[in-house]
């Protein structure tokens, strides 16, 4: 496997799904390392070669890891940013301290141990003629069951974003499809901008004007009815931390928090932020 992702600084849907496929794959096959290199070198033994590391986030190693991966080697040229590939990697690890299952990130080519294949007897011309067929016969075989498994991976992937109607991200919802593989715990994990996700609190300054609501891209906030008052309510797994609704509130009552908790984003109900009377 060596395939070449586009070079541009973010992945788009297929490029995503297709390097989530890859890393399925190479779990499905009981492989537990990815070695990953730049486009520019002249490498032939690499799992992917990605332009730069530009298009790789916290979000997106912690994917890998769901998958079973353990470790990657991350193989640089001259002209990658070391300045981003370090910054990536370190916020993986402040977002990975939350969780059970991480990723190891090395950085250089993985040094494979040189065991030398045993030497077998050549066949002879009446086991080589009866065992053609059937040799033949398995080879046919399992190159149509790799075909009907990448086929069913893809769509395995692809089934994972289509059937989430948010308007988030595919990463996005790829993170949140991981999530529960990766053993999370309580630790508080700083808001990264890196990370794409947020958390805010609201004061019962809030008038309910709606403003934050109509706002929000990713449909985080809500007002929901409650007799004769309103309740400002949070999904904290569709928050991607824009921060718009702190900005666009006149009363000055929302917030946002210098930290998020990960099980909360397992949470399928909204969290109420406020109980309000409305001005209106």
């Amino acid at each position: 496997m060596n395939t070449l992702m586009n070079p541009s600084s973010t992945l788009n849907t297929d490029e995503l799904l297709l390097l989530i496929t890859q890393v399925h794959k190479l779990a499905e096959e009981g492989k537990n390392t990815l070695q990953l290199s730049c486009s520019s070198l002249d490498v032939q033994h690499t799992d992917i070669r990605t332009k730069c590391f530009d298009s790789f986030n916290p979000m997106l190693l912690a994917c890998v890891a769901a998958e079973g991966i353990k470790e990657i080697y991350v193989e640089t040229c001259k002209d990658c940013s070391t300045q981003q590939v370090l910054s990536t990697v370190d916020a993986y690890k402040a977002l990975s301290q939350a969780m059970g299952i991480k990723l190891d990130i090395h950085f250089g080519r993985k040094i494979e141990p040189n065991i030398e294949p045993a030497k077998k007897d050549e066949p002879s011309r009446r086991t080589f003629f009866r065992t053609l067929i059937p040799n033949l016969a398995k080879h046919a075989a399992d190159n149509i069951q790799q075909l009907t498994q990448t086929s069913t991976t893809d769509s395995f992937m692809e089934d994972i974003v289509n059937a989430d109607l948010r308007h988030l991200s595919a990463l996005h919802k790829l993170f949140l499809h991981a999530l529960p593989k990766l053993q999370v715990n309580h630790i508080p994990v700083p808001v990264i901008e890196e990370f794409g996700l947020g958390n805010i609190q609201a004061s019962d300054s809030c008038d309910a004007c709606t403003k934050c609501v109509d706002i929000c891209a990713s449909e985080t906030l809500s007002l929901r009815k409650f007799g004769n008052r309103f309740i400002l309510e949070f999904q904290a797994d569709c928050c991607t931390g824009c921060n718009e609704c702190v900005s666009v509130c006149p009363q000055q009552a929302i917030e946002a928090l210098p930290s998020i908790s990960l099980p909360s984003l397992l949470q399928e109900k909204p969290r109420p932020l406020v109980m309000v009377q409305s001005a209106q």
